[in-house]
């Protein structure tokens, strides 16, 4: 340490190269982490002064050491930072992947250190010499990479230079070959240790070009087997199944979607860096680079590579269309407003985001509008019941219409007239989208959204579940919770609350996504609640069992079975028929039990066609499931989703066994839409069910619908008698079941879109497969496109609403009623009795 200090303060340039070295990473730090908001001009003054910095340093080298070399090694590395702060400034090439920015700091270190290195211990020098292997091949690299700007570079330095940083790279490898060569020469341990910082690298990159190699030979077998076999569903579902599902697959499957590959048709400095089809930026992997260079390209088209994410790693989100860019925006605040209704089962659930867009670079009011898209993730047999956006510091709620008007309306507005709306559509497994546009550096967007949901009952517990967001970050965003009962339930479970009157709790705290509120299930309400002439009422919901016998047993096997389970499962059904699905219906037995088995294991997901089950009514599915699949409008076009579209109509009851609680989006939307009676549990309760040959029997008609999970049966009545205080969202529940019941035959031809299921989801006031909630800017707007104000209807849900309200027909017989009262009551007073 003492000869350090003592080589800085008798090196003055040394010392002046060190400290510039050290503000101008600090900067480059502060700008690319986002810690502050800087604006267009502070962020290339920021450049500016790096630069500065480079230049200056580079006239004091010139004059006070020309010769030296550890001199130009700090002048390197100062350009170096310039290079990536002019990035940040004006972007022009991709970001680098975390593990390319780790290496890229621990290579600069490296190559500083190295001026020092005569002053290190043994043990130190072996290490920094690892080090440098590294960084010489990480130089090597970009200078290649960077050979399409070299020609650019030269005629274009007249304008200050500033496209010489494409020749850093090159600098910094000869600066590093030069080091190395000096500090190794007479070394054999420390040429040992140069060999491991280039070997490890080198291997790490073989290994992902063969297992590039090994993908892409799985990609082409899965197109070639199912060509040959005629299969009915999609080539890139088949790819989704059949490779490793891993984080290596998912970046190979990403490239050139959301990494950057070598294209030696194109230059590969100035690529496609902004992708508009799937909402990732473009990031710079050098493996990635290598292996489309070395391992040859995937047999996917664009279109495919993300119908695969979306299928194996829930990447649907990102894949959604987008008319404007939202990479500016995050989350910055989230208002939670939780009422629950104990007795009554289920919650109302507001949530209202605060949108920031971050682009604050005194740039056009137009450059700047982003559209933001969020997808709710919300609990099984949710719905999604009122929609606010703030147009000018006010509150304006939606109106409900048609999914095919809503999104004519937001598509014109946003794409060409580019003002206010907001839109919710329904999608598949649970979620809903919203959009929300414009979103301006100017001023942030508000927005509500309303759920209303089921609880789930386990036992003699209720828990109350959140639902959560996928969109622009959260990161940093506060959130302010408040959670009402109806009635204050016993055993209350909901930590780091505080309770601020009776039955009322608040909590202030960073943005979390996933709340559960637990307590002891109260007896049910018997309030009916009552609209347009009908009652919705609560009852327990009592499961019911049929004696079932199944002559045919159809396994789904997958990747989720054990062998175990089969194993344990096989006794019981080995007297029956059984079969599995390999592309088409095939005999299980004895014989052949293990050779399948192993070769299902492999399915990363299985999609069993129900349609070619022969006589349902006696048979069972038996299915494990994962959480990944493609969705059914997934299969739109496929053999598969014709043959779902003729069979569904006419579908025969069956009988769905689950081990385990989880169900791929394909099996949760079949049995939204009813298309399977279910049951589920582990291996020991289907044995059990077996023996005594008892499966649950369907509780559901036109007026009753089941939410098993909530332990629930909502009856629709004709009789409206009964004046309660039910909570509306009895209705809203019993609509958007009812919806699905309906749609389900009809799902694949679209001709589940009739007036009378338009007419449920208006009087319920639900997004569904059929209606959307939109907010438009005007009453002109609402007019043009022909969104009427909605009637006969429920309207947007509210946290305020108490319960039920007397129709017209209603009050007028209560008016009669009491009119009747008083005039018995006057009488009574005003004649006198005759004596």
């Amino acid at each position: 340490m003492k000869n350090l200090k003592a080589i800085l303060f008798e090196d003055s340039v040394l010392k002046l190269g060190l400290i510039l070295i050290t503000i101008s990473a600090g900067l480059f730090f502060i700008e690319g982490s986002g810690l502050f908001e800087l604006t267009e001009g502070t962020a290339f003054g920021t450049f500016c002064f790096n630069y500065s910095a480079s230049l200056a340093f580079f006239f004091v080298v010139i004059y006070k050491g020309f010769r030296r070399l550890h001199y130009w090694v700090l002048l390197l590395v100062l350009w170096f930072i310039s290079a990536f702060a002019l990035n940040l400034s004006t972007p022009v090439f991709n970001t680098s992947v975390t593990w390319l920015s780790v290496v890229i700091c621990i290579s600069t270190i490296a190559i500083i250190s190295s001026v020092f290195i005569h002053e290190l211990s043994s043990r130190m020098k072996h290490v920094l010499v690892f080090f440098l292997g590294i960084a010489f091949l990480l130089f090597i690299y970009y200078s290649v990479y960077l050979t399409s700007m070299y020609l650019i570079g030269i005629f274009a330095a007249i304008a200050l230079g500033l496209s010489l940083h494409v020749f850093v790279p090159m600098g910094l490898a000869i600066a590093t070959f030069l080091t190395i060569r000096k500090a190794v020469r007479d070394s054999k341990s420390l040429k040992m240790a140069l060999g491991a910082g280039l070997f490890v690298p080198i291997i790490a990159c073989c290994i992902f070009i063969w297992q590039w190699k090994s993908i892409n030979n799985q990609v082409n077998l899965a197109i070639n087997h199912n060509t040959l076999s005629e299969g009915k569903l999609p080539t890139w579902v088949v790819i989704s199944q059949n490779i490793p599902k891993n984080a290596i697959a998912q970046r190979i499957i990403k490239a050139g979607v959301v990494y950057k590959t070598a294209n030696l048709s194109d230059s590969w400095f100035w690529g496609n860096w902004n992708k508009a089809s799937f909402d990732e930026p473009m990031q710079h992997d050098p493996f990635i680079v290598i292996a489309s260079l070395f391992g040859g390209d995937l047999n996917l088209n664009e279109e495919e590579r993300i119908k695969i994410l979306e299928a194996m790693y829930d990447s649907r989100h990102q894949a959604q269309e987008r008319l404007w860019s939202g990479d500016k925006l995050k989350t910055a605040n989230v208002i939670t407003n939780v009422k629950i209704f104990p007795e009554y089962r289920l919650a109302y659930t507001e949530k209202t985001m605060t949108v920031h867009n971050t682009e604050n670079r005194g740039i056009r009011v137009w450059l700047g509008k982003q559209e933001a898209i969020y997808t709710f993730h919300v609990p099984e047999g949710s719905v999604v019941s009122s929609l606010s956006l703030w147009i000018d510091g006010k509150e304006q709620k939606s109106r409900l219409t048609t999914k095919a008007k809503a999104d004519s309306a937001y598509q014109q507005i946003v794409g060409v007239e580019q003002h206010d709306p907001s839109v919710i559509h329904w999608q598949e497994g649970n979620t809903v989208t919203a959009r929300i546009f414009p979103c301006t550096p100017e001023e942030n967007r508000k927005f509500r959204v309303g759920i209303t949901s089921p609880l789930l009952k386990q036992g003699d517990m209720l828990t109350y579940e959140s639902s959560y967001f996928d969109g622009p970050s959260p990161d940093g965003a506060t959130e302010a919770v408040q959670v009402s009962f109806s009635k204050k339930p016993a055993g209350l479970i909901m930590p780091n609350f505080d309770e601020i009157s009776e039955g009322v709790y608040t909590a202030d705290r960073p943005y979390q996504p996933d709340e559960r509120i637990a307590f002891k299930a109260p007896p049910l309400a018997n309030a009916p609640f009552t609209f347009a002439g009908k009652g919705y009422q609560l009852k327990e919901y009592m499961p019911q069992t049929t004696s079932f016998n199944p002559e045919s047993i159809y396994l789904d096997l997958n990747a989720s079975w054990t062998n175990n389970e089969l194993d344990e499962l096989w006794p019981a059904i080995k007297t029956k028929k059984v079969y599995y699905y390999d592309g088409k219906l095939e005999t299980l037995t004895e014989e052949n039990r293990e050779n399948v088995y192993s070769r299902m294991r492999k399915l990363n997901f299985s999609m069993f066609p129900v349609n070619e089950i022969k006589h349902p009514e006696s048979s069972l599915l038996l299915t494990k499931c994962a959480e990944t699949s493609p969705n059914l409008h997934d299969l739109d076009e496929s053999e598969f989703g014709k043959a779902l579209t003729s069979y569904l109509p006419n579908a025969k009851p069956l009988q769905l066994y689950n081990i385990g609680t989880n169900l791929t989006p394909y099996l949760k939307a079949l049995k939204e839409m009813r298309v399977f009676t279910y049951n589920e549990g582990d291996v020991a309760t289907l044995q059990n069910r077996l023996a005594k040959h008892e499966f649950s029997r369907s509780q559901e008609d036109s007026t009753h619908v089941v939410l098993a999970q909530s332990g629930l049966v909502i009856e629709q009545t004709a009789d409206t008698l009964k004046i309660g205080n039910a909570p509306d969202h009895l209705l809203r529940l019993f609509a958007y079941n009812d919806i699905m019941k309906k749609v389900g035959p009809h799902y694949f031809d679209k001709t589940y879109v009739q007036p009378d299921i338009i007419e449920e989801a208006n009087e319920a006031f639900i997004a569904s497969p059929v209606s959307s909630l939109i907010v438009l800017e005007t009453q002109k707007d609402y007019e043009r496109f022909g969104i009427d104000e909605n009637k006969n209807s429920l309207q947007n849900a509210s946290a305020k609403s108490s319960g039920a309200v007397p129709e017209p027909g209603e009050w007028l017989l209560i008016l009669v009623v009491i009119a009747v009262i008083n005039f018995l009551v006057y009488r009574n007073k005003h004649v006198q009795p005759e004596l």
